[in-house]
């Protein structure tokens, strides 16, 4: 996993650098599958004074659920890489109950953590995709230094 800065935010790209295929399950989709939401993704944040904290990702167009409910699946073929892009307002962390990441004046650091799961979501209409090939463990990415 690698998270890098972009134009518009932060790119976090998973690589499968195994000689397996394998499936991902980075969070859920709602609305058969138009809105994908990368919930099993977050960040380890410590801002320039060096406090350290996590956030998680949480779109904030979309406060609650009123539906079905599938998992986000990725196939990823051995070799082969999946990207995100990202925004520090898509993340917040509960603990300080802020909404966005705050960079603060100095150097900031930035550290992605995905865990990986089987299938959560599993409806009535696809009892299969709890058989699917997935990988499941825990991961971090490199850190990512920003200067504000």
């Amino acid at each position: 996993m690698c998270l890098a800065s972009s134009d518009s935010g932060l790119r976090l790209s998973f690589a499968n650098v195994g000689d397996r295929d394998v499936t991902l399950n980075l969070g859920i989709m709602m609305a058969n599958g138009k809105v994908q939401l990368p919930d099993r993704v977050a960040i380890k944040f410590t801002d320039a004074q060096g406090k350290t904290r996590l956030f998680h990702f949480g779109d904030k167009r979309y406060p609650g659920v009123a539906g079905r409910l599938d998992d986000y699946l990725v196939p990823l073929r051995a070799g082969s890489t999946y990207s995100l892009q990202l925004t520090l307002d898509q993340f917040w962390c509960q603990e300080t109950k802020e909404f966005s990441i705050p960079l603060l004046s100095g150097n900031n650091h930035l550290t992605a953590q995905f865990e990986g799961t089987g299938a959560n979501a599993v409806n009535l209409d696809m009892p299969g995709i709890k058989l699917m090939n997935f990988w499941l463990g825990k991961v971090e990415s490199n850190t990512l230094t920003l200067r504000r």
